[in-house]
């Protein structure tokens, strides 16, 4: 007797692509996906190339056989509601996008947080597996994290549990979107270093570096090129990011940090050791001892594979 295998599948909305894949029961990705937004700025149109791309994914198998279907989705969840609560790539609140999607595609999906989800990910298959308990930091855009503690991600109360990016750091630091001064998204992210660049070309600073336009490999090559107004960014992001670590540590407990963001992939002997130094620096008593802090290694992937795992 055959026995068929069973699918899932896993999306990902980010704030300019859909990635999806299709994984097997051994979560195994067997097919992907990955699908660039047009017409963004209007969240129907962004619903209806989600769930093209989903049929897209699905076609690859017998409708029958798929068993689960996530999204990842950066914006805190709702899920009694199946609501994204906060949107702010597209600018929605509240949007509800399992009834949106259920329209157009006739399936429930289920929804989580793109970094919980990039973190469940990491925790089962990647650079977190085999330990009890972690915490991620993914800078980007903005600046995300993900907490798992005896096996189970921790969401909180109000599902906004381990938004460690709205941490303050330094009080007299760059202003940040939420108004605060100093969190840790408002200095290590890409806007941050965009608004931190700003401020320093308009006090007089010079820099290779247009801030009106640039990609992070314009950000490497001035570091490379020993730029002094993108070392002194990239040297006070590391630092801030190593304190948050170590305050998390301290409040946790956690064996494991696992950092994501292509700055520190790129630049990884150069920063990692600011970032550990800071880290022990301010971690209490022996709270650093035995403890990783290590980079995520399933890519871009990542959140679409944890949100097949949604049941």
């Amino acid at each position: 007797m055959c026995i068929r295998d069973r699918y899932r599948i896993g999306l990902d909305l980010g704030g300019t692509k859909v990635l999806g894949v299709v994984t097997d029961s051994n979560f195994n990705v067997v097919h992907r996906k990955k699908h660039r937004l047009s017409n963004r700025d209007d969240i129907l149109a962004v619903m209806d190339q989600i769930a093209d791309v989903y049929r897209a994914l699905a076609n690859n198998v017998s409708e029958s056989e798929i068993i689960s279907v996530g999204i990842a989705l950066p914006s805190p969840i709702d899920n009694q509601r199946g609501e994204a609560k906060q949107l702010t790539a597209f600018n929605q609140n509240n949007l509800p996008v399992r009834s949106l999607l259920k329209e157009r595609t006739d399936i429930e999906v289920k929804l989580g947080n793109d970094v919980n989800m990039a973190t469940l990910a990491e925790y089962n298959f990647g650079a977190g597996k085999g330990v009890s308990s972690l915490f991620t930091f993914y800078p980007g855009t903005g600046l995300g994290g993900g907490y798992i503690y005896n096996g189970e991600l921790i969401t909180g109360y109000n599902s906004t549990a381990a938004e460690v990016g709205h941490m303050i750091i330094d009080i007299d630091g760059p202003l940040c979107k939420c108004e605060c001064h100093g969190c840790l998204e408002a200095i290590v992210s890409y806007h941050g270093f965009k608004t931190m660049l700003e401020e320093k070309i308009k006090s007089g600073s010079s820099c290779v570096i247009d801030p009106s336009s640039f990609r992070a490999a314009d950000i490497f090559d001035a570091w490379r090129k020993s730029d002094t107004v993108v070392s002194e960014l990239l040297i006070y992001q590391a630092r801030a990011l190593g304190i948050g670590i170590a305050n998390v540590i301290n409040i946790t407990g956690v064996e494991r940090i696992i950092l994501g963001g292509t700055i520190y992939h790129e630049l990884e002997s150069d920063l990692m050791p600011i970032v550990r130094e800071n880290a022990d620096k301010y971690s209490i008593g022996n709270g650093l001892d035995g403890v990783k802090i290590v980079l995520n290694n399933l890519g871009d992937e990542a959140p679409a594979l944890g949100a097949s795992m949604l049941d």
